[in-house]
């Protein structure tokens, strides 16, 4: 059985800090009452007077366990305009506690707990005295840090995770935002304005299950992606009513909306579904000569990096399958062609060829050049809403 050697009863420090020197012992004692009990035991065994062993001022932390309930009041009133259901508190401690905090519990056979694990957990029981919210390590709402160096509060907000489906209806628009101003809007803006107003968060992301080209429709059962929106002062949000609103742009419309967590961000972007294409091309060959060329693509393709795209991604080979390509129709001279391929296949190349980097394409195919006029897509085949 570990002993407490009770000399520690003569160091200047309050019963808080005294008591987490022998943390590991004594079950079913707060550190306060366990730094009471040793200097008890003592003044019992040297017969001294039990308030002359206490000091004016802890020699370790200044006696701020003393100030926990003002600490209790600064965070509470710091939440006040936050929607929040859990919490978390964590704190900061100069250099200078730690070392010596870290030299008494060596000393005295480390059987003690960090001064930072007490402060958090009995602030974290005074807030939720006054808040009436839960104190909670997993994944809570909020994280209030204390600087107790400098007096000062951060607070970390979670963000707001809202998963959905889009179809985008309009073509000429990116799907998040760009840097440059280029496009006036996106479908990241269109989504996350209303989202924005309703939660006055400070800034937002889209995360999308893969993109369409700026010129591409997105239709049928709509592409998955997450918002995110950074910092929201309110969390509870009517996602119908939301819906209407960004349905009603006639540019995006949004299905499924519900709220996420942030272990399906990387379900969303680590997702490789495949994917089906509506595509209206422009050929002078017969019906005939289509059909039995896009049979033959399906397959294994080689795909170099795109000349539209090689000035930002790197400059490769990549190896894709086509599971499905036929002849739909013809409207207008125009020929429509549906395609069934790997995620990540270029579509656009896999007709025209891209001046060969495409092998083999429609054009190679056929002996003939091959414009494409449009681009949709109309199904990812993903499992996230089955």
């Amino acid at each position: 059985m570990k002993k407490i050697d009770l000399n520690v009863a003569k160091l200047e420090l309050c019963d808080h800090c005294l008591g987490r020197i022998y943390a590991l012992l004594g079950h079913g004692l707060s550190n306060k009452e366990r730094g009471r009990a040793i200097r008890v035991l003592y003044s019992m065994e040297f017969e001294k007077e039990i308030e002359k062993l206490y000091p004016e001022r802890c020699e370790l932390c200044g006696n701020i366990f003393d100030r926990l309930d003002s600490y209790a009041k600064y965070v509470a009133q710091a939440l006040e305009d936050i929607e929040y259901d859990t919490f978390m508190i964590g704190s900061r401690f100069s250099q200078e506690v730690i070392d010596k905090e870290k030299e008494f519990q060596e000393k005295y056979g480390n059987l003690g707990e960090p001064i930072n694990r007490e402060f958090n957990r009995e602030l974290g029981k005074m807030v939720m005295g006054i808040t009436n919210k839960e104190a909670s390590i997993k994944d809570p709402d909020v994280t209030i840090i204390v600087d107790t160096e400098y007096d000062d509060l951060e607070i970390e907000i979670k963000p707001l995770l809202i998963y959905g489906r889009y179809k985008k209806l309009v073509r000429g628009i990116p799907q998040t935002k760009w840097p440059s101003g280029k496009y006036k809007e996106s479908v990241e803006e269109i989504i996350a304005q209303p989202f924005m107003e309703v939660t006055q968060g400070e800034g937002h992301a889209l995360h999308g299950m893969g993109r369409e080209d700026i010129d591409a429709l997105m239709l049928g059962n709509g592409r998955p992606f997450i918002l995110e929106i950074k910092r929201p002062k309110k969390r509870r949000v009517d996602l119908d009513n939301i819906a209407k609103i960004i349905n009603s742009s006639g540019k995006v419309e949004v299905l499924n909306l519900k709220l996420a967590k942030r272990e399906d961000v990387e379900k969303i972007k680590s997702a490789k579904p495949k994917k089906r294409y509506r595509v209206g091309i422009e050929v002078q060959a017969s019906q005939n000569e289509i059909k039995e060329a896009l049979e033959s693509l399906i397959g294994k393709i080689s795909q170099r990096t795109p000349q539209r795209v090689k000035h930002r991604r790197a400059d490769k080979i990549r190896m894709k399958e086509v599971y499905d390509a036929k002849l739909i129709s013809k409207e207008d001279n125009v020929w429509i062609v549906e395609i069934l391929a790997e995620s990540g296949t270029y579509i656009k190349e896999l007709m025209h060829g891209d001046g060969g980097r495409t092998k083999p394409s429609l054009a190679e195919k056929l002996g003939k050049d091959v414009k494409v006029l449009w681009l949709d897509v109309i199904e990812i085949l993903d499992e996230l809403d089955r």
